[in-house]
C-alpha cells in the first residue's frame, strides 16, 4: 500500500504551470541497442553487405511544461508536478559497419527528431540536507631507536562540521508520445551521400520511457519504434533503446 500511494500520488487541486529548459545527450552504450530493423543485404537495399556492428548517439535541447498540483500528503512538500508536456529538437546519429568480419563497409544516418511527449510524474520529493560533523582523529606511531629508546610521533586530523539546510529535490516520471523524424544526411563507405530515390527522408516514430531526476540532473531510458519505413517497398524502420543524461537549466524546487 505504501508503494501504491507513492506510485499514484494524491492531489487535491491544480496550482500553476512551470517551464523547464535543458540539454541532454544519449547513447546506446555501443551495445547495438539502437538502429535499423534489418542490416541484412537481402532485406535492405541501402547496404551492399551484411552489417553486424551498430552504434547510436544523440544530443538535444528540450522544453518541458509541467502542471503543479497541491497534494494532500505534505511530507515531501505540498507542491508537486502532476503531469506535463515535453518537446525537443534532437540530433540523432546511427552508424553500422562490418568491421568485425573484416569488411570495409560502413553506413550512417543523421536525423533531426521533434517529439511531443506526454509525461506523468510517479513521485516527487523535496527536502533539505541534514547538519552533521566528522570527528577529529589522533594517531600515534612508535619507533625504536638504536640506543634502546623509543620515539613517539603524534598526528591529528581535525574534524569537519556540515551546516546542512541545502535544498534538494528528486522525482521520477514516465512518458510516451509521437515523434517526427527527418534524415538530413546519409552516407555509405567513405562518407558519400546515398543516392537512392527509394530512400524516404521523413518518417514517424513512437517514443516511450521512464526517467528520474536528482537536483538538476536527469537520467533517461527510452525506446523508439519507427512507425513508417525509410525505404519505399520495404519495411525498414529505425528502432531501439537509448540512455540519456540531461542538465536542467533551472532548479526543480517547487516548494519555495
Amino acid at each position: 500500500m505504501v508503494f501504491a500511494s507513492w506510485l499514484l500520488p494524491s492531489y487535491s487541486q491544480t496550482t500553476k504551470w512551470v517551464t523547464n529548459f535543458g540539454i541532454e545527450g544519449g547513447t546506446d552504450a555501443m551495445l547495438g541497442l539502437e538502429g535499423l530493423s534489418t542490416l541484412k543485404k537481402a532485406d535492405n537495399p541501402l547496404i551492399n553487405n551484411d552489417l553486424q556492428n551498430k552504434y547510436a548517439a544523440s544530443a538535444a535541447f528540450y522544453a518541458e511544461f509541467l502542471q503543479l498540483r497541491r497534494r494532500e500528503d505534505t511530507k515531501w512538500g505540498a507542491i508537486a508536478p502532476g503531469f506535463g508536456i515535453k518537446t525537443k529538437v534532437e540530433w540523432q546519429f546511427f552508424r553500422a559497419d562490418n568491421s568485425s568480419s573484416g569488411g570495409g563497409e560502413s553506413f550512417g544516418l543523421n536525423t533531426i527528431n521533434v517529439p511531443l511527449l506526454f509525461e506523468y510524474y510517479t513521485g516527487y520529493h523535496q527536502g533539505v540536507t541534514r547538519a552533521g560533523r566528522t570527528p577529529s582523529t589522533t594517531t600515534y606511531r612508535g619507533q625504536g631507536l638504536s640506543d634502546g629508546s623509543y620515539q613517539v610521533t603524534e598526528s591529528t586530523t581535525g574534524g569537519n562540521y556540515y551546516a546542512g539546510g541545502a535544498q534538494t529535490s528528486g522525482g521520477s516520471f514516465i512518458y510516451f508520445g509521437p515523434q517526427i523524424c527527418h534524415i538530413f544526411k546519409s552516407f555509405n563507405y567513405t562518407g558519400d551521400p546515398i543516392v537512392n530515390t527509394n530512400l524516404v527522408n521523413d518518417y514517424v516514430a513512437l517514443v516511450g520511457g521512464f526517467a528520474f531526476c536528482m537536483h538538476q540532473i536527469n537520467f533517461d531510458f527510452s525506446y523508439q519504434k519507427g512507425m513508417t519505413s525509410i525505404y519505399k517497398g520495404k519495411n525498414i524502420t529505425e528502432d531501439g533503446f537509448m540512455m540519456k543524461i540531461g542538465i536542467n537549466f533551472g532548479s526543480r524546487l517547487y516548494n519555495k
